[in-house]
């Protein structure tokens, strides 16, 4: 294994991973069987289990992270062997549809088309089941393009074109890109998420909450937030739960 992905994985754990838990802080995952959507080196589906929960299935379609999760399960984690299984899946080919929770880490703002996909999570859920999200930064938001655009300035891929930015990265790849969804980017403004959220059927939000952070910019952030066309622009997180009643 790669000292890079391993010192990935540590950072996880230590540092995001806790993060996350904290912000969710009424959820409890005991006994639970857990789909860990986007689950990239493994590190949230680890915890969970530590957590109490009873069976995590695991899925990235990024097979470099799977190998590494899967390796390191066997090597560091044996104990969990029996109750974490890590699959390189599109997680609409698993045959489960008895899922308690789904938990998705740092993943929705890579998703293209979410509203498909937002369906066949709720078809994974049992009824009751919860969808359970926390993601960041939004593409509109001042670094929401996640440095994949290359540029050095707040804000500066929605002041300029997609084109510009595409143009400019082409000029030195090898393998040439026609959008931001090349790089992994869904481009979904605040808006679209949120009507996403509130109008799949079946679906139900019952918490939902913006630039969750302790750090003082998100409180500067959340200050603009109240002006309602700034407000696309100053929010730079969501967090939230989802609950399947139908």
């Amino acid at each position: 294994m790669k000292e890079s992905d391993i010192e990935y994985f540590e950072k996880e754990r230590k540092i995001r991973n806790p993060i996350f838990f904290d912000r969710f802080p009424k959820i409890k995952y005991k006994g639970l069987k857990i789909l860990d959507l986007g689950c990239g080196h493994g590190a949230i589906s680890i915890d969970l289990v530590i957590k109490g929960a009873k069976k995590i299935i695991g899925v990235d379609v990024n097979e470099k992270r799977i190998d590494f999760a899967k390796k390191n399960l066997l090597i560091n984690f044996p104990m969990f062997t029996d109750n974490i299984n890590f699959e390189c899946v599109d997680f609409r080919t698993i045959s489960d549809t008895d899922f308690d929770y789904i938990i998705s880490k740092a993943s929705f703002e890579h998703f293209i088309e979410l509203d498909k996909m937002l369906i066949d999570m709720k078809n994974k859920l049992k009824i009751g089941g919860k969808l359970i999200v926390g993601f960041g930064p939004l593409y509109n938001s001042p670094w929401g393009d996640h440095n994949r655009l290359k540029h050095k300035l707040p804000w500066a891929h929605i002041f300029f074109s997609e084109k510009y930015f595409i143009n400019k990265l082409n000029k030195h790849r090898e393998k040439k890109i026609t959008s931001i969804y090349d790089l992994g980017l869904n481009g979904y403004s605040l808006k679209k998420y949120i009507d996403l959220f509130n109008n799949t059927e079946g679906f139900t939000v019952i918490d939902f909450r913006t630039n969750v952070s302790k750090k003082v910019l998100m409180k500067v952030f959340n200050l603009f937030t109240y002006i309602p066309i700034l407000r696309e622009y100053f929010t730079y997180n969501i967090y939230c739960v989802l609950e399947r009643i139908k």
